[in-house]
């Protein structure tokens, strides 16, 4: 685990640091005489001092670049943004004060607005099963216990929350509390950023109960697909139905022309066999948003978690609700690239042991054009979804605007009924359908290069990806 340190910088008035002088136990600050706002990097926490009449501690800051004369007391507030020097120093000189940090960091990691679930299993050697999943009534269960232990003043807390145990110390756990801080603020972050640049109407959360690894920050989140190098998509179809009751006039609709049958039922739910081809209404129709042609193209209506998983797949994918099947859930977005192009990344991330790319290979036309989706660094929620031997989730080729042939757009839809918080998988393998779906032709596929091993858990695992 890598503790990054942060730069401790303050704001300050002036161009130098606030000088102060300790009278006593207080703190006299001699005001600055510009009024400039600078920030100044702290070097290292060199004294400390507790008012008892307030009850208060106080922290004298060495100052990065300036000389001792400069040092500056500071209160416990000021100080919020340099807790790793302030620990540092209490450590080293055998301070009390690591007992009040040490409660500090408990009532945060405890609170009922943001608990830490990770900080809280460890203490409570509470397992996190593989798909990461924590029932409510156990957080709030841990929740009390270390409230209770805090409330009762017991000199064996230590020993009681788990913290030697879970951590190896009182010092690692601090360390361990001040890095999953940075944790849950970049999470908090990087969840909000995906929801402002999603236009879907279902929400996306994040949670890491596992460990303390942050969201990909240099993860480019869309809402469709984007143009790769020398590919331009085409969102003007060049014909549209006239329907005014789309199911009722299916011989007539957009599924005829394409040469496909109709996808839907009355509510909206997938009817046609894995490897059919979808062709939904577009712009030119004459039906209106409401037309029961119209799913994919509404968007993800199901609230889902990314969330970190606890045996080695990295981030994961689950539904908050219940799904039922042949509903759809989200499409695969990324970056649209030619097949060339894909050749090129696929060894890149073939050396790097993974891949992003989907293979867009729709047709059998191997004299014309083809591409992929690479949702390496470009995607959406789908970029998390992980592989599993007996998935729940599987993927259609639509036609909405764009009617290429060799450019459709991906659909995942559920091949069974699934239970609300359950992980959704699709087979990165796709070497046949799934239970239940008719055996059909169908070479749209992701393109695994590499003999990876396979971590699903299914009673079916193959054992590797390909």
């Amino acid at each position: 685990m890598e503790d990054r340190q942060p730069v401790v910088l303050l704001t300050r008035l002036n161009d130098m640091p606030v000088h102060a002088k300790s009278v006593g136990c207080s703190t006299m600050m001699e005001p600055a005489s510009t009024k400039t706002e600078q920030e100044y990097e702290v070097e290292e926490v060199v004294g400390m001092r507790y008012d008892k009449i307030k009850d208060e501690v106080y922290f004298l800051l060495k100052w990065k670049g300036w000389d001792s004369s400069y040092n500056s007391w500071e209160s416990e507030t000021n100080v919020e943004h340099c807790q790793d020097l302030v620990r540092d120093y209490c450590f080293q000189n055998n301070s009390m004060y690591r007992f009040r940090l040490m409660k500090k960091a408990l009532r945060k990691a405890s609170s009922a607005s943001r608990p830490d679930v990770f900080i809280l299993a460890k203490m409570m050697g509470y397992e996190v099963p593989p798909d990461g999943y924590i029932h409510k009534k156990d957080i709030e269960d841990m929740r009390k216990r270390v409230h209770l232990i805090l409330q009762s003043h017991d000199g064996n807390a230590l020993s009681k929350l788990g913290i030697k145990k879970g951590f190896g110390g009182l010092k690692e756990f601090l360390e361990v509390f001040e890095i999953r801080q940075r944790t849950l603020a970049a999470i908090k972050e990087w969840e909000d950023y995906i929801n402002e640049t999603s236009s879907a109407a279902a929400h996306i959360y994040v949670e890491n109960f596992a460990d303390c690894e942050e969201p990909p920050r240099d993860f480019v989140y869309l809402k469709d697909y984007r143009p790769g190098p020398g590919v331009t998509i085409n969102s003007d179809p060049p014909v549209g139905c006239t329907c005014t009751n789309c199911l009722d006039e299916k011989d007539k609709c957009c599924p005829t022309d394409g040469g496909v049958q109709y996808a839907y039922n009355q509510y909206g739910t997938l009817v046609r066999p894995f490897g059919s081809a979808i062709y939904e209404c577009n712009v030119r129709c004459a039906c209106g948003p409401d037309c029961n042609n119209r799913v994919v193209q509404k968007g993800r209506q199901v609230p889902l978690v990314i969330f970190r998983t606890a045996n080695g797949r990295g981030w994961g994918v689950r539904t908050l609700q219940r799904i039922k099947k042949g509903t759809f859930v989200m499409e695969y977005l990324g970056e649209i690239i030619t097949n060339e192009e894909a050749e090129r990344r696929g060894k890149i991330y073939d050396a790097e042991g993974m891949t992003y790319l989907f293979d867009l290979d729709y047709t059998e036309e191997s004299d014309e054009q083809c591409y992929s989706v690479d949702a390496a660094k470009y995607g959406n929620v789908s970029h998390f979804v992980n592989h599993s031997c007996d998935p729940n989730l599987a993927v259609w080729s639509v036609w909405i605007n764009n009617l290429d042939t060799k450019m459709p757009r991906l659909a995942f839809f559920t091949v069974r009924d699934v239970r609300q918080y359950e992980e959704l998988t699709i087979n990165y393998r796709m070497e046949r359908p799934p239970t239940g779906m008719s055996q059909v032709d169908y070479t749209t596929r992701p393109l695994m290069r590499k003999r990876v091993l396979c971590k699903c858990g299914a009673k079916n695992c193959q054992k590797y990806l390909c």
